[in-house]
């Protein structure tokens, strides 16, 4: 029997990874097959399995989540691991016999409660086929831990070596944003316009998001800087009139920036988080899902399509301990609002039953308020500033 690895809490972080390979006969899945009581023929019954669309003898999901435990008890984090639930997804079928690698990652670890996530991935190795994706949820059960401190509510704080990012900061929100958060927070703005002179200009990067480099510019100006939180006010102008004779480019590239766009950046704030996690804030719009407009309909379906995106990323950004959380203002006279007409602005304003617009400071202390202690268990949530208006 093989020796189990052993990882106290002091030794995890996010990022270890861990892996073994091993044979899966047919002698393997009668053995579990007999052991669960599952002896569907698919998995034992070479003549079944031929007739069906499979065209051979698939091993059980449940055997891949025995491997995956497997790795959370036996190498990361080894002998002192509890596991507290699986979420797994088989994206194919793994016929047998056959040989697979077994992959394993700490993606997110709490040590304040000892407890953390493990994602496994199952790879038939001879096509180099990924079978399973299994995330396990766990805890270490090490002496000396006191059960209190499962029920404590970590606290994320920025620290001397963390930032706040703000994206778009050319733009009236994304600069005004910026200027509010400095107020707490060190912040560093991304603009993709060189023509910007901000008064300090160590804290500003010149980064253009549709480019395929962004990441690696931003990652070198922050020079081992960890990222407290991001708040993503960039987005491209939205062409005016419906969808059906819009440009189709000009659709692409509002959906490209709800989606694509989004994607990256959880994932670059991923991998750039500060210890013990981050906080994602993402500008939409009442325009989007709330109250689309017509004549902006691209610019409503990039942002509709923003928000369900965000919803989908929240589960996964919570396993490395990051809240993700849209703020969705209505008409703010600022922007690409800021050329308005003053009966534009009048008549925006009588639709608002508090009697005033949604100002840059309203949006400003919703972002600042989804970045605080207070905000620690909020996400996958879109907040509208809607001033009332249904």
């Amino acid at each position: 029997m093989d020796e189990s690895r052993l990882y106290a809490a002091a030794d995890l972080r996010t990022g270890i990874q861990a892996e073994f390979e091993r044979d899966i006969t047919a002698e393997d899945v009668a053995a579990f097959a007999d052991l669960s009581r599952d002896w569907n023929p698919l998995h034992i019954d070479e003549d079944y399995a031929r007739r069906t669309n499979y065209g051979k003898r698939i091993v059980h999901g449940a055997f891949q989540v025995g491997l995956a435990s497997a790795m959370a008890g036996m190498y990361l984090p080894g002998r002192q691991v509890v596991v507290g639930g699986f979420q797994c997804r088989f994206p194919a079928p793994l016929y047998y016999p056959s040989r697979v690698r077994v992959q394993g990652e700490i993606i997110s670890w709490s040590a304040g409660t000892s407890s953390g996530s493990l994602r496994v991935r199952v790879t038939e190795i001879s096509g180099g086929i990924l079978t399973s994706e299994i995330y396990v949820g766990f805890s270490l059960h090490e002496k000396g831990l006191v059960a209190a401190t499962q029920s404590e509510t970590p606290k994320l704080q920025p620290t001397t070596d963390s930032v706040v990012l703000v994206t778009g900061g050319h733009g009236g929100l994304g600069r005004n944003i910026a200027e509010v958060l400095s107020e707490s927070y060190d912040v560093i703005a991304l603009t993709r316009s060189r023509s910007v002179k901000p008064e300090d200009g160590s804290k500003w990067i010149t980064a253009d998001l549709a480019t395929e480099d962004w990441e690696a510019q931003v990652e070198r100006q922050l020079a081992g800087r960890r990222i407290y939180g991001l708040v993503h006010a960039a987005w491209p102008p939205g062409q005016q009139g419906g969808l059906i004779e819009g440009e189709l480019d000009a659709v692409r590239t509002q959906l490209e920036f709800g989606g694509p766009v989004t994607i990256r950046i959880a994932r670059f704030l991923r991998a750039q988080a500060a210890t013990g996690g981050a906080r994602l804030v993402i500008l939409g719009t009442t325009a989007a899902t709330v109250k689309p407009v017509l004549n902006m309909a691209a610019y409503s379906l990039g942002k509709a399509t923003l928000e369900h995106t965000v919803r989908l990323l929240a589960p996964e950004l919570a396993r490395a301990s990051i809240t993700i959380n849209v703020v969705a203002p209505s008409f703010v006279p600022a922007g690409m609002n800021a050329a308005k007409t003053t009966r534009a602005i009048l008549t925006e304003t009588a639709r608002v039953p508090l009697g005033r617009l949604c100002s840059v400071e309203d949006v400003a202390r919703t972002v600042e308020f989804l970045l605080s202690p207070g905000a620690a268990f909020i996400t996958g949530l879109v907040v509208p500033l809607t001033g009332g208006q249904l």
